[in-house]
């Protein structure tokens, strides 16, 4: 599912706070043409002013590691492919909370990456088997959940962190992504439950929703093809999620957001999409399918405003922004 021809680019952010919070503004920024990809005008952040008290900003993070994952390593040389992602996963997490973001998503398997396989198209670019993958995966907690757990206690945000995950007693692996809390608490881990074609050899399915409480209501946590997916979304409208956090590595061209905006509107949730580089979309999207950023042609971290839990106003309700 991947591409390697993608360089970062630099980007600017809007900071503009001239109109309501839920207003956006397309950032002018430098485009990287690459093929497949149609670029946008692509809003880094919404335009306006916003209290603090009411509302809390959010950040998604798009990014993939600039190699494809090397096959047939061992276990070290894995580790320190691993590492190097999360040293620069970290970077984009520093910054948002620089810039205030109480929350940040990023993409999914951000801490493995993608091999790819010369012989099959891009998108169809995927570990063959569980040997491919072995040497990667990890426990919760693990190396991955103990460092971001740390620069979490030090932010005092909430990370969401995605990896390959082993569980030590079953010895099946799966596609996960653990939210830690600002204490460095693991407040949910969740296991891909709509795998994607290929995945099904060397991954298995999760078997359950997985939410926690923030400041803005009650999270759920998806990954990729979950957001299309009856199950978990059903399940997650049923338990009365606020908030979606997507974590994905989307697998078409220029497509992602417009599912990203129905599963928005289907579940009346914000959705938190952060994606891969691969096929990019990312970006904070209200209830009703509005954007309040998105990015493509860019990596980089794109932002949102959401309404404090139990505090929202009723202007924001009647505009479709709450549930």
């Amino acid at each position: 599912m991947k591409r390697f021809d993608k360089l970062p680019v630099a980007f600017l952010m809007m900071m503009s706070l001239s109109t309501s919070f839920s207003a956006v503004h397309a950032a002018v920024q430098e485009e990287h043409v690459v093929e497949g990809v149609q670029p946008i005008q692509e809003i880094f952040e919404p335009v306006g002013a916003f209290d603090p008290l009411l509302q809390g900003k959010v950040a998604v993070v798009q990014w993939a590691p600039p190699m494809p994952t090397p096959l047939g390593v061992t276990p070290l040389e894995a580790e320190a492919f691993k590492a190097g992602n999360r040293r620069v996963l970290e970077g984009f997490i520093r910054e948002a909370a620089a810039k205030g973001a109480e929350l940040v998503i990023t993409p999914e398997f951000a801490i493995v990456g993608y091999p790819d396989l010369p012989e099959v198209p891009p998108e169809e670019d995927e570990y063959r088997n569980r040997e491919d993958i072995a040497p990667y995966v990890e426990t919760v907690p693990g190396p991955s959940t103990l460092y971001f757990s740390a620069l979490a206690r030090e932010l005092k945000i909430f990370i969401h962190i995605g990896f390959a995950e082993v569980d030590l007693r079953t010895q099946r692996f799966y596609n996960t992504v653990v939210a830690l809390d600002p204490s460095g608490r693991v407040v949910a881990k969740y296991r891909k439950i709509n795998l994607y074609e290929g995945e099904h050899n060397f991954l298995e399915v999760g078997k359950r929703i997985a939410t926690y409480e923030s400041p803005f209501g009650l999270v759920g946590l998806i990954i990729c093809a979950d957001v299309y997916s009856e199950f978990p979304m059903r399940n997650l409208a049923r338990a009365g999620v606020n908030v979606l956090a997507l974590s994905t590595s989307w697998a078409q061209w220029n497509s992602g957001m417009g599912f990203f905006q129905n599963g928005a509107r289907r579940n009346r949730a914000y959705v938190l999409a952060a994606n891969q580089n691969y096929f990019p979309d990312s970006g904070v999207i209200n209830p009703d399918g509005s954007l309040q950023s998105h990015i493509r042609q860019s990596d980089g971290v794109a932002y949102g405003y959401l309404p404090r839990a139990g505090i929202a106003s009723s202007t924001a309700r009647r505009r479709g922004l709450l549930r």
